[in-house]
């Protein structure tokens, strides 16, 4: 009778996963699908798979959207401010919770409160910040921006699991003749790898896909990223719905591929988070 009971509560398991699965690949299975209709055929045969393949989507994409310059302003704003959030993160993280002094917990709790702050509530201060050190229609200004709100988040995972590693460790390094600085790059980094990529990814795919800071902080069209640039299928009177679809499925790729080479690296740190946090 138990074995009937776990063989019944093992395939409702694996039912369940499978249609779990199926909610989360059927979207981007759709988009891809959708992104290779004409006008007509996106609303008639709305579920189905195309009739035919309309490659001209992803030309108008790349043409009226102007994909390739707005890939390029995507990739510096999200490299600079991901690869910054990062190590300047991994640092504060280290001088919280391996450093030993007073205000640690405080200046720790300072971080995080930054996590309840509504990035719309820091619209304002920030651009007469930008505008007074006439840092507007830049890159360093989304940069900044884009740092400032993923340090708390990062801050808070990194914080965690530098916790948890053992200071015999940094004891051994110290004591064949590491500083603090060679300790932190040569020991705590190496060690914790795993959450550091984690938190890279969860911060590449926060940044790559905002719309605020660059819409605010830029003008010239010419530094719009890739969200941006997908506002231009838009217009008054009416929605380039197929060219706006395809370029959707190129906006995504990058995310994609990122997460298909370092998912291995995204599961340690998860499950490492779990058990030693």
């Amino acid at each position: 009778m138990r074995q009937i009971k776990n063989g019944f509560s093992k395939k409702v398991t694996y039912i369940s996963l499978v249609i779990f699965s199926i909610l989360c690949l059927y979207p981007l299975l759709w988009l891809l699908m959708s992104s290779f209709k004409d006008g007509s055929e996106l609303f008639t045969n709305t579920w189905g798979i195309p009739k035919s393949l309309h490659i001209e989507n992803y030309t108008r994409a790349i043409s009226k959207g102007n994909i390739g310059n707005s890939f390029l302003n995507s990739f510096i704003i999200t490299g600079v401010s991901v690869f910054l959030s990062v190590i300047l993160g991994a640092m504060v993280s280290y001088g919280i919770e391996r450093l030993n002094w007073k205000m640690s917990v405080k200046v720790k709790s300072l971080f995080l409160m930054g996590m309840s702050i509504p990035t719309y509530a820091a619209i304002v201060p920030l651009f007469a910040m930008f505008n007074k050190l006439q840092l507007l229609d830049s890159y360093i200004a989304v940069i900044i921006a884009h740092v400032v709100f993923a340090l708390p988040m990062t801050v808070f995972i990194l914080a965690g699991f530098f916790s948890t590693i053992p200071k015999e460790l940094e004891e051994a390094a110290i004591m064949d003749g590491c500083s603090v600085i060679q300790s932190f790059f040569k020991i705590i980094l190496p060690v914790a790898k795993s959450s550091v990529v984690t938190v890279a990814v969860i911060n590449f795919i926060n940044i790559w896909n905002d719309l605020l800071f660059a819409q605010v902080f830029l003008t010239a069209e010419n530094k719009m990223p890739l969200p941006v640039a997908l506002t231009t299928f838009a217009d008054l009177d009416s929605v380039d719905y197929t060219g706006l679809l395809a370029a959707v499925v190129l906006s995504v790729i990058p995310t994609i591929v990122i997460y298909i080479i370092l998912h291995d690296q995204i599961m340690d740190g998860m499950t490492s988070g779990a058990v030693k946090g």
